[in-house]
């Protein structure tokens, strides 16, 4: 039982050390993969799945463009939007000047795959493109809140092999990696709510370390039926039902521009 929790609390130790420059916002160097996740719910389990493949009820697509920064930005908003704001930025040039196009097909294509363009459900169902000007102040004080509070990270899971930490509890759509020299941690931010202490915010993680640092060169993770996993750089099957498909989206930096 002591060397278990040695070997937990090591692994937690590792983990938070990769993870100590976090702040809130995560730079994602891979323009595809923002994309994916900007088009994509955050919504955990199938309906999120489904949500990300283009199977939900909107039929609007939002770009959210800062020509301060020259970065593309999408927000995700945990329970308590106050002290759960995850940012995720991309730094590039603007794509496209109008402000809606009814063909978003025509400026994706250059980023994404016509398969990708399938499974999100963008051509078929005729979805419209917003792509909206504007600076988001809120990114520079990020996970602080209203009230400057200090951040503190911990890790509420670590899991020890790959099939709990994508399927284990709820389906992940996507997980965020981070390298490391003993490994690549993959991880995402916990926005369940958390017992809150008046001068801090309490961010969490869900964690699994990748000691052979393999899944890093590709872009999904594909589960079948039988739990078998394989390491993926493009979808080919759109039975989605069959199938589950993690997106694996490598974090550039931590730094809030």
């Amino acid at each position: 039982m002591v060397d278990i929790l040695h070997k937990i609390q090591e692994l937690k130790q590792k983990s938070l050390e990769l993870l100590k420059n976090f702040k809130g916002a995560l730079e994602i160097a891979d323009f595809k993969k923002f994309l994916l996740v900007n088009f994509s719910s955050h919504t955990s389990g199938p309906a999120g799945m489904l949500s990300m493949l283009g199977m939900g009820e909107s039929t609007a697509l939002t770009l959210s463009y800062d020509p301060m920064r020259k970065l593309y930005f999408h927000k995700i908003l945990g329970a308590n939007q106050d002290l759960s704001q995850l940012f995720l930025y991309t730094k590039r040039e603007p794509i496209m000047k109008e402000f809606f196009s009814k063909d978003p097909v025509s400026i994706l294509k250059d980023f994404l795959t016509p398969k990708e363009l399938e499974l999100l459900g963008i051509g078929a169902k005729r979805k419209k493109m917003v792509h909206v000007a504007a600076s988001e102040f809120q990114m520079l004080e990020s996970m602080r809140g209203t009230q400057q509070k200090t951040i503190q990270l911990d890790v509420d899971m670590v899991y020890d092999n790959l099939e709990s930490f994508i399927a284990g509890y709820d389906a992940r759509s996507r997980v965020f990696l981070i390298k490391g020299t003993g490994g690549d941690l993959l991880f995402d931010v916990n926005f369940t709510p958390l017992a809150k202490k008046d001068d801090v915010n309490l961010v969490t993680f869900d964690v699994y370390l990748d000691e052979s640092k393999e899944i890093g060169k590709h872009a999904y993770i594909m589960m079948d039926q039988d739990s078998k996993i394989k390491f993926i750089d493009e979808v080919k099957d759109t039975n989605v039902q069959n199938m589950l498909y993690c997106l694996v989206v490598p974090v550039a930096s931590f730094n809030v521009p």
